[in-house]
């Protein structure tokens, strides 16, 4: 698929919408693009995984994975097979990058000074 298209596209926008918390910048940091590319068309994430799993900015993104695993959930009956594919594609890159779900209850990581008990 063109990806020119595809980011002009309904699903991108909402996408883009939906990562970055309603509030989109002018600027949109290249890996939240590849997410939401991603995200538009679900089928093209096994292409683009490894670019998104180790993007250097990747850690600071599992709060608009978490955003999109809501939204999909919460949008499920609207679209059942795009917004499982949605849900996984974003369950599955947290899961790659923190090894669980923050939706799950997975403890947030706060850096190095971080008390373990």
């Amino acid at each position: 698929m063109n990806k020119q298209r595809l980011r002009g596209s309904g699903r991108y926008q909402e996408s883009l919408r939906v990562l970055c918390g309603g509030k989109v910048p002018e600027k949109v940091p290249p890996l939240l693009d590849l997410i939401a590319t991603c995200l538009a068309e679900p089928l093209i994430f096994p292409e683009l995984v490894e670019d998104i799993v180790t993007d250097k900015g990747i850690k600071e993104a599992r709060i608009h994975l978490a955003r999109v695993q809501i939204d999909s959930e919460l949008r499920m009956r609207q679209d059942v097979d795009y917004h499982t594919q949605r849900l996984w594609m974003a369950q599955t890159i947290e899961r790659m990058v923190f090894g669980g779900l923050m939706i799950e209850g997975e403890k947030v990581t706060g850096g190095e000074n971080e008390d373990d008990g």
